[in-house]
């Protein structure tokens, strides 16, 4: 009979030995351990490892039948003579060992050392570790509860719940110390998870003797250290799901969300980066501007939905003259007088016969260029650049300066309509003026069959445009007064006229400057003074 039942409990032994290992996820999904993660530890350590093949990876070290195995592969390592005590002996067989994470599980082994020697050779053996891996994070573990009332005489009688507890109190002031000094020395709490109410092991995890795990024990033990690990592994197989706290970035602020992993409890922020310049839609008028009020436009980023609201200034009266009422004397001085409609709101008004009654830019009374820019504007050399402004300061043009001269000669037709110029053709608004220079020996334009409207028109060409329509009078002056122009350059006749005329008195320093380019107000004083030689 006694035969047959141990037969059969063989039996069951063997069919249970072919089934499938516990899977590395059923312990602890969120941590992969590799061979430089190092657990330290007795016959415990021992069994941890046989009960969870998810840890195989792992550098197991401990003490088995008296001697020290590095537990990789089916335990075939080295001997380490020395103290009894696995502790004592590892210290000089982690001399050779790299790592990155350090779990110190160290059991009732070290339990009848005084409690002094014991902190001596904790701290020799972390010094050790940390020397040898300055970057490491270690874990120092209290030791696992004892169950008194299952002790066989096979125990020493030191292995008391009161030896337990020093010792557990001498692993926190050890960790403490080295976190204090600022190295990663963590504390891992295995003794109070597995303890009851008296402090003892818990049945469940209790082999028999009182000292070792049951295999639920081995697999709870695991699944503590290595969720211990994961919380301090943010790359760890993490199960992080949807964020518990997000701030959504904008497109110029970061923003924020925050995880916990539902297996483990690790928590982790991610920065979310902003996504950059806003990108607005065409905008929503809100108030149209007018010519004396300002309007709003609010626009929408696309990408963000952050808002702006952008004023649009006032356009300011389009006024035109419609009705002379006065016309300006001899004298000048703002004599004449005139009735304006703006062209946009129909509003009108009486005033003054002046430019700066249109144009918002003119230059004010008594500046070198207000009248000339004022006669310009009264006899219809010019009617300014837009519906109020008339941009004194703005570089003229070759065709726009031909064209000034065009007006002020009355707007003759040319007898010709062929363009000797390529680069003028019929259509352009200085068609007419370009061919009337032409015909009256104004301009030959630039060379190569160009006239290059749209090229500044420098001082030296503006001179002698006026020189030529003046039928290139002989000048009486003689002595060049500027140092920048030679009797050879071909407005040097030109330059000795005009200052003869008071036309122009150069630009300071005994400098004529003739290569500079023309504001309209100074082409428009040009051709004022010179108006003034003829009458």
């Amino acid at each position: 009979m006694k035969k047959r039942l141990l037969a059969a409990a063989l039996a069951l032994l063997c069919l249970l030995s072919l089934l499938p290992a516990a899977s590395a996820t059923a312990t602890a999904p969120c941590l992969i351990l590799d061979s430089k993660t190092v657990l330290i530890g007795d016959s415990n350590t021992v069994g941890l490892k046989r009960n969870n093949t998810d840890i195989r990876a792992a550098r197991i070290f401990a003490r088995v039948n008296g001697r020290i195995e590095e537990c990789v592969k089916d335990y075939p390592s080295w001997i380490v003579d020395g103290y009894s005590q696995s502790m004592y002996q590892l210290i000089t067989g982690l001399s050779k060992s790299s790592f990155h994470t350090v779990v110190i599980n160290m059991g009732t082994n070290n339990c009848g050392s005084s409690v002094s020697t014991f902190k001596n050779k904790y701290r020799e053996l972390l010094n050790l570790l940390l020397t040898k891996n300055p970057a490491a994070v270690i874990y120092v573990c209290k030791i696992l509860p004892i169950n008194p009332n299952n002790y066989t005489g096979s125990y020493p009688g030191a292995f008391t719940l009161e030896n337990v507890n020093k010792i557990n109190a001498a692993v926190a002031q050890l960790q403490a110390e080295f976190a204090g000094s600022g190295r990663d020395v963590r504390l891992l709490d295995l003794h109070t998870p597995m303890a009851d109410s008296a402090g003892r092991l818990k049945a469940e995890y209790d082999s028999g003797g009182g000292i070792h795990l049951s295999a639920k024990g081995y697999k709870y033990m695991n699944t503590l250290i290595q969720t211990a690990l994961a919380k301090g592994n943010p790359n760890g197989n993490h199960q992080w799901g949807s964020p518990t706290s997000y701030t959504a970035p904008t497109c110029t602020e970061a923003g924020w969300a925050e995880y916990r992993c539902s297996v483990c409890g690790a928590q982790k922020g991610v920065v979310l980066p902003a996504g950059g310049a806003h990108q607005w839609d065409g905008g929503t008028v809100l108030s149209v501007q007018s010519c004396e009020t300002p309007g709003q436009v609010r626009y929408v980023c696309t990408r963000c939905g952050t808002t702006r609201t952008d004023t649009t200034p006032a356009l300011g009266h389009a006024w035109v003259v419609t009705e002379r009422l006065v016309e300006p004397g001899t004298d000048g001085a703002h004599s004449g007088q005139a009735r304006y409609t703006c062209t946009r709101c129909g509003k009108t008004k009486t005033s003054r016969l002046c430019a700066a009654e249109v144009f918002i830019d003119m230059p004010p009374e008594g500046d070198w260029s207000h009248d000339p820019l004022d006669w310009a504007w009264i006899k219809g050399v010019t009617g300014g650049t837009g519906p109020n402004t008339i941009s004194p300061e703005q570089t003229v043009t070759r065709a726009q300066a031909v064209t000034f001269l065009w007006a002020l000669a009355g707007r003759p037709a040319p007898a010709g309509t062929e363009s000797p110029f390529s680069d003028v053709s019929a259509g352009v608004y200085y068609y007419s003026p370009v061919l009337w220079a032409v015909e009256q020996g104004i301009t030959g334009g630039t060379g190569d069959g160009k006239f290059s409207p749209d090229a500044p028109c420098s001082r030296a060409q503006i001179v002698t445009f006026l020189w030529a329509a003046a039928d290139k009078p002989e000048p009486a002056l003689t002595q060049n007064p500027f140092t920048d122009v030679r009797e050879s350059d071909f407005y040097y006749q030109a330059v000795l006229w005009a200052v003869e005329n008071g036309v122009t008195g150069g630009v300071g320093g005994g400098k004529f400057a003739p290569d500079q380019s023309c504001t309209r107000a100074q082409a428009v004083t040009f051709l004022y003074k010179a108006s003034q030689i003829a009458e």
